[in-house]
């Protein structure tokens, strides 16, 4: 076993692998590549190759240091994302020029693992400038990006830069079925995650996944008055809660393991508020991937019924819906309503990551679709 296993291998990722493997590790990366590249677990599986005492260089996979980094719950491992729309400046000097001038607690290497590098507001790219270009000898950053352009070229000069290219929907198939997922479940899921080999396993192998897909995928066959706009919008937000609600768990286990691997002596207190900072941090990403996951699964319904109207059943996305699919088209909706109702779930999407209040967005963008594309008196299969 190795924390490779779940990455898809390509010549990028091989290159990387031995280049940590070797010993010779910049302190600096930038991870460019499509969404669903697999930027994200790229880099995680570098933070435990770094780290892993059983396998240094190559990381085991099953060891604790390898295992909590895999679930994001290691304290030398650090997650930063955007906040909204950007990544503030006081993120990056709160949360990282202050820890990667500390020693790692328990790890080898501290690792900064900068998701969505480009929407660093540029005053935040400034800032960590100085942190790139004289690094501590035991801190890595992993900077990850899709559009490398809105990137300062002195972050991009001072970083060793890998390109990563999407991953195969085939390739994606073969990963899931050997993670155990069916057949049919790996296809589906597979189509479903846009190339997304993160979102592929969640829609396949995690339950509260699967459970919510289940639940979004009956929105479109109730909204037939502003009423079911309503009660869908609670629905929706309610599972976002209850998402928050069972990470929060994870993450008292969390805060206990911090505490058994550093104890209560002096100069765990900045560990500790590091923590929390990230906790919170993680919670409201978290409602954010809930919501998002609803609207992106809305869209992708309206998108499929346009397909199969057009000719492209080949394209769809929603495989275990077919049937309803196939009679959304031969309904009367007009190809413009259903094209509304896919740019209305954009634009609902965009408006949370702007900071719009999660209910009202939500109840604004069912009402709508209600008027756009009401449901037809359909048998549903679901």
């Amino acid at each position: 076993m190795s924390v490779w296993d779940g990455v898809y291998e390509s010549r990028s990722t091989t290159a990387i692998s031995k280049q940590i493997a070797s010993g010779e590790v910049p302190h600096a990366w930038l991870l460019l590549g499509p969404s669903g590249s697999g930027k994200r677990m790229t880099a995680v599986a570098m933070a435990a190759a770094l780290n892993c005492r059983n396998q240094p260089g190559v990381g085991c996979g099953e060891c604790g240091i390898c295992v909590r980094i895999g679930r994001h719950r290691h304290p030398d491992v650090h997650h930063i994302a955007p906040e909204g729309p950007i990544i503030p400046v006081d993120l990056i000097r709160e949360s990282v020029i202050p820890e990667a001038s500390r020693s790692p607690f328990e790890a080898e290497r501290k690792v900064f693992i900068i998701e969505e590098a480009e929407r660093m507001h540029p005053y935040a790219q400034n800032a960590l400038l100085k942190t790139l270009e004289e690094p501590q000898d035991d801190t890595t950053l992993i900077l990850i990006s899709d559009r490398e352009e809105e990137l300062l070229d002195t972050i991009r000069s001072r970083c060793r830069v890998v390109r990563l290219d999407s991953v195969p929907e085939n390739e994606i198939v073969n990963l899931l079925i050997k993670e155990g997922a069916s057949d049919e479940t790996a296809h589906l899921a597979a189509r479903l995650s846009d190339g997304d080999v993160e979102r592929a396993r969640a829609l396949a192998l995690d339950e509260a996944a699967i459970a919510r897909r289940w639940l979004f995928r009956g929105i479109p066959g109730r909204l037939r008055q502003v009423k079911d706009a309503f009660d869908a919008a609670t629905e929706v937000i309610a599972e976002a809660k209850d998402a928050v609600k069972e990470r929060e768990k994870s993450q008292k286990a969390e805060v206990a393991d911090l505490a058994g691997a550093l104890g209560e002596g002096r100069g765990t207190a900045s560990a500790r508020n590091a923590l929390a900072k990230r906790h919170k941090r993680e919670l409201r990403r978290l409602e954010d991937e809930v919501l998002g996951d609803a609207l992106r699964s809305l869209a992708s319904f309206y998108r499929d019924v346009l397909a199969s109207r057009h000719g492209g059943a080949a394209a769809i996305a929603n495989l275990d819906m077919s049937a309803d699919i196939q009679a959304w088209a031969g309904g009367e909706l007009t190809d413009a309503s259903l094209v509304s109702a896919v740019e209305r779930c954009v634009e609902a999407r965009a408006d949370l990551l702007k900071n719009a209040n999660p209910q009202l967005a939500m109840e604004a963008a069912m009402v709508e679709l209600v008027r756009l594309v009401p449901a037809p008196a359909l048998e549903a299969t679901w």
